[in-house]
């Protein structure tokens, strides 16, 4: 059996690319976002379910794009 590995979230933010806040935010909101375990007052992520919620962040297409103008609706 292989030891767990876990991170702190000063490593899930540089593997996320995201800040602080925004991990806070999605924890509050997100059901799938990795649950955090306190280990002698340490906040920890397991390293799989980390790299298993980044994995699914993932998309091909951005969900929003401000740089396509709006098309004008004729009245």
């Amino acid at each position: 059996m292989q030891p767990i590995s876990r991170i702190t979230t000063k490593q899930f933010t540089q593997q996320s690319n995201q800040s602080k806040t925004t991990l806070w935010r999605k924890s509050k909101t997100d059901p799938t976002f990795p649950k955090a375990v306190y280990i002698i007052n340490k906040k920890l992520y397991r390293q799989d379910e980390v790299t298993s919620w980044i994995e699914a962040q993932e998309r091909t297409k951005p969900t929003h794009n401000n740089l396509i103008p709006k098309v004008q609706v004729a009245s």
